[in-house]
């Protein structure tokens, strides 16, 4: 079992860290995504693409969301302005306080 490390929390989501494995879990309400570190900075940086993209799409809820498609053809987000903003600063204090931990060397696994 993992001995994850919490690096930022939100009202129902949180960004943890593995320092053993490597892996990097964002969890979001019903959702679990984990990544390897390097596929986080990506996913991470397809989001900053995002920030500012003015085109979304309307929702039948009458709410325009921006559509992320992934890597797998049947599977997509979408995000509010508003839910990508939150989004991006959940990512945001996560990889500083990575960073922290790792600088500081009080990550689990380290000795």
């Amino acid at each position: 079992m993992c001995k994850t490390i919490v690096l930022s929390t939100q009202e129902d989501s949180a960004v943890s860290h593995c320092p053993s494995c490597h892996v990097i879990y964002v969890w979001h309400k019903n959702l679990m995504l984990n990544f390897s570190e390097q596929d986080f900075m990506s996913f991470k940086s397809m989001l900053d693409e995002y920030r500012y993209c003015e085109s979304g799409m309307p929702f039948p809820d009458q709410r325009e969301r921006i559509l992320l498609h992934t890597p797998h053809e049947d599977i997509s987000f979408a995000f509010t302005q508003e839910e990508l903003l939150q989004l991006l600063k959940l990512l945001d204090e996560a990889l500083f306080m990575k960073e922290v931990y790792t600088l500081m060397r009080t990550e689990p696994g380290f000795r």
